[in-house]
C-alpha cells in the first residue's frame, strides 16, 4: 500500500515516497521504518562479526518483532503507562554511569552506533515502556516460594561461580500442541541442527529460525554464571567441548545450544549491600511527574509523624514490593539505579529519603541495614527466578495479544 504525493509542477504524475508494510490495529509500519531498523541491525551485527542471513529473511524477522512491539506499546498506552522526561533523562544518565562514561561520552558512543540523540531517546523510551509493561504483567502472575529460593541458592553455591558463554536457538512448543505437532517441531529442530553441522553459521541459523528474544543478536546469551543459566543448559555445557552444538528437549520448547567458551569459578569480590524498602509511584497520562512528587512528599510527612513505612507502602506503593510493605530485602548497591545507590550509601539508617527519580517513576526509600557480602543475595535470587518464570508467561501472553489483534501485511495480499 504505497503512500503517494503529487510531484511539484506535475500533479498528474504522483511520486511514491513510502509504502505501508504492516497494519497493526490502528497503526501502520512503513517500508522506510523497516529499512532503517534492518540497516541498523546489520551494521551492529557486522561490527560483532555475526554471520547474516539474506536481507529479505532478516527484514521478515525484524518486521515480526516490530509488530509485536507496536502491540506492546498500544497495550501499555491503554494501561496508562507513561515515561516522563525526567525518567528518560535519569535512565540515560544511569546507562552512562553503568558504562563508566560521562553523559557526553555516552551520547558520543551512541552516535558511533548509528543513533542520533533524538532517535536513541525515542528507542530508550520504548524500551522503558515495555520494561514497565513486563514488570506489571509479571508482578501480577508470578510468586516465588522460600523453598524455591533455597534450592536456587544451593545450586548457585554448588556451581562455585563457573561461567559459560552460550548461544541458543529456541523452537517453542505451544501449550495446546498435539503429539503430532510436537513431533513436527522436533523434526524441524533436528533439521536446523543438521544445517549447522553441515556448515551454516550458528548465528545465522539463530536469526533465521529461533523464536527466542535473543534471535536477532545471533542467539548470543553472552557470558553467564551457571546460576544464571537454566539448569538443563548447565548440565549440557559441563559435558560439552567448546564449539560443540547440542539439541535439548524442554517441556515448552526444543533448544539448540552452542558452547562458545567456559571459565572456572573464581572468588567473588566483596560488595556493599543495603537492606532497603521503597514506596514507588508512577506518572501516567492522568498523573504528572510534579503531582507524583507532591504525593510522595505528603506520604513522607505521614511517616515522619508516626505512621509505619510498611503500612504506607502497602496502601499506596505501586511497586512490586508493595505487598511486602515495600521491602526489597538485601540489595547490592551496584544493582540499584545510580541515584538510589548514591542516596542509599549515604542515608542514615531508619531515615526516609526522597522523592528520587527512578526508571519506574519516583520513590521514597528507607535503609534499615548495611553489610559487606559476596555471593548472591536471597532477593537477587528471588528477582532472577521471577524474571525467568515470568518471561515464559509474558511470551505466552504476548502471543495471545498477537492472535487477538488486527494485523495485516498489505504487500502480501
Amino acid at each position: 500500500m504505497p503512500i503517494i504525493v503529487p510531484q511539484a509542477g506535475a500533479a498528474s504524475h504522483p511520486v511514491t515516497v513510502d509504502q505501508i508494510v504492516a497494519i497493526v490495529n490502528n497503526a501502520v509500519i512503513t517500508q522506510n521504518e523497516l529499512d532503517k531498523r534492518v540497516s541498523l541491525l546489520m551494521r551492529r551485527l557486522a561490527a560483532r562479526h555475526v554471520a547474516l542471513p539474506p536481507r529479505r529473511l532478516l527484514a521478515r524477522k525484524v518486521l515480526s518483532q516490530m509488530v509485536l512491539q507496536r502491540l506492546e506499546l498500544q497495550y501499555a498506552k491503554r494501561l496508562g503507562i507513561r515515561i516522563s522526561r525526567s525518567q528518560l533523562r535519569h535512565a540515560e544518565k544511569d546507562l552512562a554511569a553503568r558504562n563508566h562514561m560521562t553523559l557526553a561520552q555516552f551520547e558520543e558512543a551512541v552516535a558511533g552506533q548509528g543513533f542520533s540523540p533524538r532517535g536513541f531517546r525515542r528507542r530508550l523510551r520504548v524500551e522503558l515502556t515495555i520494561r514497565e509493561l513486563i514488570e506489571r504483567r509479571i508482578s501480577r502472575s508470578v510468586t516465588v516460594s522460600r523453598r524455591a529460593v533455597n534450592r536456587f541458592l544451593a545450586r548457585a553455591r554448588a556451581a562455585d561461580g563457573d561461567r559459560y558463554r552460550i548461544s541458543e536457538i529456541t523452537l517453542t512448543v505451544p501449550a495446546t500442541a498435539s503429539q503430532m505437532r510436537r513431533q513436527k517441531i522436533h523434526r524441524r529442530a533436528r533439521a536446523v541442527l543438521a544445517k549447522i553441522r553441515g556448515g551454516e553459521p550458528f548465528s545465522q541459523a539463530a536469526i533465521a529460525y529461533s523464536q527466542d528474544p535473543h534471535a536477532l543478536e545471533g542467539g548470543s546469551l553472552g557470558w553467564r554464571t551457571a546460576a544464571r543459566l537454566p539448569a538443563r543448559f548447565v548440565r549440557a555445557a559441563r559435558a560439552m567441548t567448546v564449539g560443540q552444538v547440542r539439541l535439548l528437549t524442554g517441556h515448552a520448547a526444543y533448544y539448540l545450544i552452542k558452547l562458545r567458551g567456559e571459565k572456572a569459578g573464581v572468588a567473588e569480590s566483596v560488595r556493599a549491600e543495603v537492606r532497603l524498602r521503597e514506596i514507588v509511584l508512577r506518572p501516567s497520562q492522568f498523573l504528572s511527574g510534579s503531582t507524583v512528587h507532591e504525593k510522595l512528599k505528603a506520604l513522607k510527612a505521614r511517616i515522619s509523624h508516626g505512621q509505619h513505612f510498611a503500612t504506607v507502602a502497602r496502601a499506596y506503593s505501586e511497586g512490586p514490593s508493595a505487598l511486602r510493605g515495600g521491602s526489597l530485602g538485601w540489595v547490592s548497591l551496584s544493582e540499584l539505579p545510580s541515584t538510589l545507590a548514591k542516596a542509599a550509601s549515604r542515608l542514615p539508617l531508619h531515615t526516609v529519603g526522597g522523592p528520587y527519580v527512578i526508571p519506574q517513576g519516583q520513590a521514597l526509600i528507607e535503609v534499615t541495614g548495611r553489610r559487606q557480602r559476596s555471593g548472591m543475595t536471597r532477593e537477587e535470587a528471588r528477582r532472577l527466578l521471577r524474571m525467568r518464570r515470568g518471561s515464559a508467561l509474558y511470551v505466552h501472553w504476548l502471543q495471545t495479544l498477537r492472535d487477538d489483534a488486527y494485523v495485516r501485511y498489505p504487500g502480501h495480499g
